[in-house]
């Protein structure tokens, strides 16, 4: 208990023991109230002209249950029925904890409203359109120097070829191209075919074995191929790559190099490669032609 002929407390918002606070006038609790972690409380009422220019300094009651001591006579604190603690269990001037005090902000609390969610949105925005833009620049790109361009299907056809992949060779072929190797190896799909070109290695393995000493496939692992694109004419859906092929044989076959490359190890052939463009895709429809047989025999 204080002293009873300590001074009241000044008028303010104190502590109500459920989170919020309420308007002590200096005589008594009021109505005014402050809801919990209310960003902006309520406008205090007026003080009332307090008797006396100087006040004695206030000596703050040790808990704001003390507040009620100076309720009139016989009136107990604002609320507080008969039995239960009285508004404000915090000492003077303490906020209860995680109550951040009137009119500081909390830790992390935006100083302006608005303002994080307008740079989010401008980061967000920004990485979007970087993003748009980055693959309008890859599409340009790989529409110019390759990635689906006549010239890069011509590169991966001849890869195929030089590395036996026979499933690839046949699937890189335009559809009239494609049924008329399919039609002629006796299969239906690309697959079967690959299957049919190994069978058809075995044979050759065994007549180069005959004619030369050596099986095809030593021969091939023998030889090295090098493609080179010259040149890239495109008219509409239909496309034409120049290129030169070099063979070099490593091998030291003599009777193979003698017969089939006339003793020269390093040989180069020109030629051209018809496209057409099928669904999106550039197809090979001829691998070698001369130009006066631009678009017969298919």
């Amino acid at each position: 208990m204080s002293d009873p002929n300590q001074p009241s407390p000044p008028p303010g918002w104190y502590p109500d023991g459920q989170g919020g606070q309420r308007w002590w006038d200096g005589a008594q609790w009021t109505e005014h109230t402050q809801p919990p972690q209310a960003p902006q409380p309520p406008q205090a009422p007026p003080q009332p002209q307090v008797p006396g220019a100087d006040q004695p300094t206030v000596v703050a009651p040790h808990r704001a249950a003390d507040f009620g001591q100076h309720a009139p006579p016989g009136q107990p604190p604002y609320g507080a029925p008969t039995g239960q603690q009285p508004y404000g269990q915090q000492p003077y001037g303490q906020q209860p904890y995680g109550q951040q005090p009137y009119g500081q902000p909390g830790l992390g609390t935006p100083s302006g409203s608005g303002g994080g969610n307008k740079k989010l949105f401008l980061i967000v925005g920004g990485a979007v359109g970087a993003l748009v833009l980055a693959i309008l620049l890859l599409v340009v790109l790989l529409k110019v120097i390759g990635g689906g361009s006549p010239a890069a299907v011509a590169e991966d056809y001849f890869g195929a070829f030089a590395e036996d992949d026979y499933t690839q060779q046949c699937e890189l072929l335009s559809k009239d191209r494609r049924d008329s190797l399919l039609e002629e190896a006796d299969v239906d799909d690309c697959d079967q075919y690959a299957a049919s070109a190994d069978d058809r290695n075995k044979e050759l393995n065994s007549y180069y074995e005959d004619q030369y000493g050596e099986s095809y496939q030593d021969i091939r692992d023998d030889t090295e191929y090098e493609f080179e694109v010259k040149d890239v004419e495109e008219d509409g859906d239909e496309a034409f790559v120049d290129y030169e092929v070099t063979t070099t044989y490593d091998g030291d076959n003599q009777d193979y190099l003698d017969t089939v490359l006339d003793g020269d190890e390093e040989q180069a052939e020109d030629g051209t490669m018809r496209l057409v463009e099928e669904d999106g895709d550039w197809k090979v429809a001829q691998e070698s032609y001369d130009e006066d047989e631009i678009g017969e025999g298919e």
